[in-house]
C-alpha cells in the first residue's frame, strides 16, 4: 500500500524468512558458516538457538542457497511435535520413499538402505529441524541420536541440524547421547542499536529503496532498538507500521517522536 510512496518496488518488512531479506549481522554471519562448516565437513550434528524472533529460521533459508542442489538433498521439518516413528515416516515421505509401515524396525532399515543409495550417488542428506525446542519426548530426541548411526567408515550418512529457541539447550542436555554428538553449538544474539539502523536500511535497499539515506532518524532507530531489545522481526513489524503511519500523514522523515508514539500504540500503552 506504501510502497510507491517509498520508491519501493515490494514490502521491505514481510515476516517471512526470505533470505533475500537477511541481514548478515556478525552474529548471523557466524551462524551461516558454522551451520555450513557442519554439514560441508560432514560434523554429523549441529544445533543453532536463540531467542524469539532473532533469525534461525531465515539463516537457515540462507544456508540451503549455499548448498549444492545436485549433491544435497535437504529434509526440512518445520512441525516437529512427532513420535519417533513418525520421525522416520517424514524423512522417508520427504526422500520420496513410499511408507507403508509403522513397524520402527522396517522404517528404520528402509531409512538406512535410501541413505547408503544418496550416498552411492555422491549426494548428502541434510535434516533440519526448525522450532526444535518444541519436541516433547525425549525418546524423538533419541530417535534423532540414532539417526547420526547411519555412516560408513569415512563419513555420516545424514547430516542434523537442530534449530531453537534456549530451551532447546536444556532438553538437548537431558539426552547426553545426542548431546555427545553436537559437534558445532551456535547461540544467536540480538542486533546492537548500530545494527537496527543497518537492517532496516538493508531490507528497504532490497526492496528497491533509493534515498541517500534511511528515513529513519537516528532518534526512530534508538527508539526502536529500546523496544525491540534488537530482536530482527519486532524491529520489522514496527517499522513497517512507521513507513504505513509516515505514508498516512505524508512525512518524509519518521522522527523519535513518531516512532515512540508508534511503539505505544503497538505496545498498548499511552506515549510518555
Amino acid at each position: 500500500m506504501y510502497e510507491a510512496y517509498w520508491g519501493l518496488t515490494e514490502p521491505p518488512f514481510s515476516l517471512t524468512p526470505d533470505p533475500r531479506f537477511l541481514y548478515m549481522s556478525r552474529g548471523h554471519e557466524d551462524a551461516l558458516m558454522m551451520l555450513h562448516y557442519a554439514i560441508t565437513r560432514n560434523k554429523g550434528a549441529a544445533m543453532l538457538f536463540g531467542p524469539i524472533g532473532l533469525g534461525k529460521t531465515t539463516v537457515s533459508r540462507k544456508l540451503l542457497e549455499l548448498l549444492d542442489p545436485v549433491k544435497t538433498k535437504v529434509v526440512l521439518i518445520v512441525n516437529p511435535i512427532l513420535t519417533p516413528v513418525q520421525i522416520l515416516q517424514e524423512v522417508l515421505g520427504q526422500l520420496e520413499v513410499p511408507v507403508n509401515s509403522k513397524n520402527r524396525q522396517v522404517l528404520v532399515q528402509e531409512l538406512h538402505n535410501t541413505l547408503i543409495t544418496y550416498y552411492e550417488r555422491g549426494q548428502r542428506v541434510v535434516l533440519i529441524v526448525d522450532e526444535a525446542h518444541l519436541i516433547r519426548s525425549a525418546n524423538t530426541l533419541e530417535e534423532l541420536r540414532l539417526l547420526l548411526n547411519c555412516q560408513m567408515n569415512d563419513q555420516f550418512l545424514i547430516s542434523l541440524l537442530l534449530l531453537g529457541q534456549p530451551e532447546l539447550r536444556q532438553k538437548i542436555a537431558k539426552v547426553p547421547a545426542l548431546e555427545q554428538r553436537m559437534a558445532v553449538r551456535q547461540v544467536i544474539k540480538p542486533l546492537d542499536a548500530i545494527e537496527t539502523g543497518e537492517m532496516i536500511l538493508h531490507r528497504l535497499r532490497v526492496a528497491g529503496y533509493s534515498g541517500e539515506s534511511s528515513p529513519f532518524s537516528p532518534d526512530a532507530i534508538f527508539e526502536l532498538h529500546k523496544y525491540a531489545q534488537g530482536a530482527p522481526r519486532l524491529i520489522s513489524q514496527l517499522a513497517d507500521n512507521a513507513l504505513m503511519l509516515a505514508f498516512a500523514q505524508k512525512v518524509q522523515v519518521i522522527d523519535g517522536f513518531m516512532m515512540h508514539s508508534i511503539i505505544a500504540d503497538y505496545s498498548g500503552k499511552e506515549a510518555a
